[in-house]
């Protein structure tokens, strides 16, 4: 409820936001950033639905889709497919719920700041639980699914290994 119920900065003011926050500090492991590129970078989500939850964030500041240039829009779209490919391989899901949760109609906690969401789901991975306590399963700690995803994307040609503490760099190449 702290988060539901917290203070928002106002649009536009990315001086209170976490996501613009999070990219800028040197403990991408600690801030569960598992891999960057040029315009977009790869976070795990904190609350995760179901093991494996990735959010992808542009380092411009903008709750609108539509601000995006070309080259932003193609390295979101880029990563979303390196992103579900390794998920793919690390975690094996049956399938997968990929998309933007835009403004508070539409289902975002943080509405100032655009991410996508790449969910891992699984042939009756929920039950009655979550539907009716606002309670959730998730099988693995976050911090395992992360050693998991980073060992998927440091194998992937489409990306350049760094320290152990950073994140992965993706290069599209």
């Amino acid at each position: 409820m702290q988060w539901v119920t917290r203070d928002r900065p106002a649009d536009g003011d990315n001086a209170e936001c976490i996501f613009c926050r999070l990219p800028t500090g040197d403990d991408d492991r600690g801030n569960n950033i598992v891999a960057r590129s040029e315009h977009v970078y790869v976070l795990l989500n904190n609350m995760p639905y179901n093991p494996g939850h990735a959010m992808i964030l542009p380092y411009e500041h903008t709750g609108r889709f539509y601000t995006l240039d070309e080259d932003a829009l193609v390295d979101y779209m880029k990563t979303a497919q390196l992103v579900i490919d390794v998920i793919e391989e690390a975690l094996s899901p049956n399938g997968f719920n990929v998309g933007f949760n835009i403004g508070a109609a539409g289902g975002a906690s943080v509405t100032d700041h655009l991410h996508m969401h790449i969910i891992p789901r699984w042939e009756s991975d929920t039950s009655f639980l979550p539907l009716t306590a606002n309670t959730a399963i998730v099988e693995e700690a976050v911090d395992e699914t992360y050693e998991r995803l980073r060992e998927g994307l440091v194998d992937h040609p489409q990306t350049d290994t760094r320290d152990e503490n950073e994140a992965v760099e993706i290069t599209h190449e």
